[in-house]
């Protein structure tokens, strides 16, 4: 029989709860339903203490030790009345290898036990007087942080130590365009890519990389920790200089964070900053752009629709003889291409169909000032347009009524238009993830205020009018410039 190392007292205390158990002997420890969970280790009478960690060569073994103590008295075994009643556990995170032994073995199981997977040893078992506990693992295993965790009454009181590498707890989050402004991340708002996310644990920092859809993660140990998106970074590959540069954020740049169990939804919004975008377009700015107009990718999509894009009819349309068209299947091939870049739900166009569509799109006169020269070969109305003034005639004092515009239809051409020039390698050439990004941000703003009714109407100024918000009449402003609408057209072919 097992003997205990106890006073009288105490023995007999544990008979009768054996007893009453119906059972006389314990060869495993049987946990308690725990009552609630205690984080907060000022309040604990225990504590599991890290001793060390030792690497034999000769066996290829590693060792990590611990022992019990009181947390009002540390460096010295635990005291008062303990029993069964008391367990103590130790992490094994899933980059560790399996235990190749315990010490001391009796009492010992591997369970999960509060959401921690672990080893769990319960206190009183063999002759261990100085309440040590320790773990072997083959080969040589690195120190990592882990969680530990002491259980009395029913109560558990978790705490971070050193163990066997790393705990498999994780930060994560998203880095997104933010279209209405709310830092809240929405289903049209899309991830921002190749941004730099610092860890900050103390004196050391740890960076990751967001992925194509700007998501993050860190895998870490329990712990206090601070995850921020730098404004400037060691990496000149990264996207964060640029994205500071022309965007503003609408959350906080930095969170704390604990983990321990894992710790999610740890995001950062950022919306463009038109009128910095805007200045830093052109070809004298920041940003240059040889991105074409919507009437030249019109006029590209016209010619193929009636000719193929065959430069033997440039004279018929009274085009340059020596421009360059496309052919029907190469703008389809575009078109195919903008339906992929973010969100699917714009710019779906009918197979067999998208070159009409993609045009009677990039015909849509949004403004009652709008000019265009073009041949209205499509015949759905190009020339019966009135020039100039749609709105009205002069208001009696030789002054013409200003123009007006449908801002969601100015951002839907000029949308489009900045698309297919993005997938033919125009527009912001020097710098086209941020003129991904800057897509991405405009398909959420138009499916963010699709006018009433929603679908797709693909009709030349089809569509109710509505009220408009300032990122779509922003979104309008932007990408005409990018598309080259002030002189930036002029750059490259």
């Amino acid at each position: 029989m097992r003997t205990w190392n106890r006073p009288p007292l105490i023995a007999v205390v544990l008979a009768v709860v054996a007893a009453l158990a119906g059972c006389t002997q314990r060869e495993s420890p049987e946990l308690m339903s725990p009552g609630s969970t205690q984080f907060s280790e000022a309040v604990a009478p225990y504590t599991l203490a890290f001793i060390s960690r030792a690497y034999d060569s000769e066996t290829n073994q590693t060792t990590f030790q611990y022992q019990l103590q009181n947390a009002t008295a540390p460096g010295s075994p635990a005291t008062g009345v303990l029993a069964v009643l008391t367990n103590v556990m130790v992490e094994l995170p899933a980059c560790a290898p399996a235990p190749a032994s315990f010490l001391p073995p009796d009492g010992a199981s591997v369970l999960d036990d509060n959401g921690i997977h672990g080893v769990e040893w319960g206190v009183g078992y063999d002759d261990n007087p100085g309440l040590y506990y320790s773990v072997v693992f083959p080969g040589d295993v690195p120190a990592g942080t882990v969680r530990g965790m002491v259980t009395r009454g029913g109560l558990h009181f978790v705490q971070s130590l050193a163990g066997p590498c790393e705990g498999t707890f994780s930060i994560s989050g998203v880095v997104f365009v933010d279209t209405d402004g709310d830092g809240v991340q929405n289903a049209n708002e899309l991830g921002v890519d190749n941004v730099t996310v610092a860890l900050r644990d103390g004196e050391t920092t740890r960076t990751v990389k967001t992925a194509s859809d700007g998501d993050y993660v860190f895998t870490t140990g329990a712990g206090n920790y601070t995850v921020a998106v730098d404004s400037v970074t060691a990496d000149n590959t990264d996207f964060n200089e640029v994205l500071y540069d022309g965007w503003n954020p609408t959350s906080p740049t930095y969170v704390s964070v604990t983990v321990g169990p894992n710790s999610t939804g740890n995001s950062f919004a950022f919306e463009p900053d038109v009128a910095h975008v805007v200045a830093q377009i052109g070809d004298n700015g920041a940003y240059p752009t040889n991105g074409k107009t919507y009437q030249w990718w019109r006029s590209q999509i016209n010619h193929a629709l009636h000719h193929g894009g065959h430069d033997d009819d440039d004279l018929l349309l009274g085009e340059h003889p020596h421009h360059d068209w496309y052919t029907a299947d190469e703008l389809v091939g575009f078109i195919h291409q903008i339906q992929a870049l973010a969100l699917p739900s714009q710019y779906h166009f009918t197979p067999g169909h998208e070159l009409q569509q993609a045009y009677q799109i990039l015909n849509n006169h949004a403004c009652s000032d709008e000019d265009d020269d073009d041949d209205d070969t499509f015949g759905d109305g190009d020339q019966t347009v009135a020039r100039n003034h749609l709105d009205g005639d002069e208001d009696g004092h030789g002054h013409h009524d200003p123009p007006t515009c449908d801002a969601y239809k100015v951002l839907q051409r000029e949308l489009l238009t900045t698309e297919f020039n993005h997938v033919t390698g125009r527009g912001l050439y020097t710098n086209l993830p941020l003129q991904y990004n800057l897509i991405e941000w405009g398909e959420g703003v138009l499916q963010g205020n699709q006018p009433s009714g929603g679908g797709d109407d693909f009709r030349a100024g089809g569509g109710p009018q509505r009220a408009l918000t300032n990122p779509v009449e922003g979104g309008g402003v932007i990408f005409k410039k990018v598309n080259g609408a002030t002189g930036g057209g002029g750059v490259g072919g």
